[in-house]
C-alpha cells in the first residue's frame, strides 16, 4: 500500500473479527510505532499489548467505569444523533472485539517538554495505527480512558512503572466498511 493511500483510506474500526493478529504483524505494529519521530529523540513512549483473554477482559471491566463517566459528553456530542450513543458505549464496553488493545503511555512523568511529549507519544500512535492498516488490520484509537480519569487503573493494573496512560487502541481485522466521515472545510491556508 501506499504511504498516500494509506492515510486516506484508514478508518476507526469499531466492529473486529475474532481472528487472532499474528505475533510477528504485531510485533512489526508496534516497531512502526517506535519509529516515530520525538522532540529531541527521547522517545517518549513505551506500548502494552494486551492480547491474552483474561486481561482484555480487565480492560474491558476498566472500560465499562469509562462508559458510566463518559456517557454525559457523549449525550451532549451526539444531541442530534442520540443513537451515537449506545453505538460508541457498546464499541468502548466490548472493545468491539478487538483481539488486542495497545495501552499507551507516556514513559516519565517529568519530562521538561510535556508538550512535545505528548506530541512524540501522539506520533507514535498515528504510526501504529498506518502500520497496522498497511497490513489489512483496523484500529481506533480511544481517548476516552484518559479523559475520563481511568488512565491510574490501566497504569496500576498493566505498566506500574512505565509512566502516564495516554491512550489506547483496538486492533484486528475489520468486520465493518466505515464511510469516511465528512470533512470539514475551511481548515487550512497555504500563505
Amino acid at each position: 500500500m501506499q504511504t498516500c493511500q494509506a492515510l486516506l483510506t484508514r478508518r476507526s474500526i469499531r466492529r473486529y473479527k475474532s481472528d487472532p493478529i499474528p505475533e510477528q504483524e504485531l510485533r512489526e505494529i508496534l516497531e512502526a510505532g517506535l519509529a516515530a519521530p520525538s522532540a529531541i529523540n527521547l522517545q517518549h513512549w513505551y506500548f502494552v499489548a494486551v492480547q491474552d483473554p483474561a486481561a482484555l477482559e480487565e480492560v474491558r471491566q476498566i472500560m465499562g467505569g469509562v462508559v458510566e463517566k463518559f456517557t454525559p459528553v457523549l449525550q451532549e456530542r451526539f444531541a442530534r444523533n442520540p443513537e451515537q450513543v449506545g453505538i460508541t458505549n457498546r464499541f468502548l464496553s466490548t472493545l468491539g472485539g478487538a483481539p488486542v488493545c495497545i495501552l499507551v503511555f507516556l514513559l516519565k512523568p517529568d519530562y521538561p517538554d510535556r508538550d512535545g511529549a505528548m506530541q512524540s507519544v501522539s506520533a507514535a500512535i498515528e504510526n501504529i495505527l498506518l502500520a497496522a492498516w498497511d497490513k489489512g488490520i483496523g484500529s481506533c484509537w480511544l481517548s476516552a480512558p484518559q479523559r475520563m480519569g481511568f488512565g491510574p487503573a490501566f497504569q496500576s493494573r498493566f505498566a506500574p512503572d512505565k509512566g502516564e496512560f495516554v491512550a489506547a487502541i483496538t486492533l484486528g481485522y475489520p468486520d465493518q466498511q466505515p464511510k469516511m466521515p465528512p470533512r470539514r472545510d475551511g481548515r487550512y491556508t497555504i500563505v
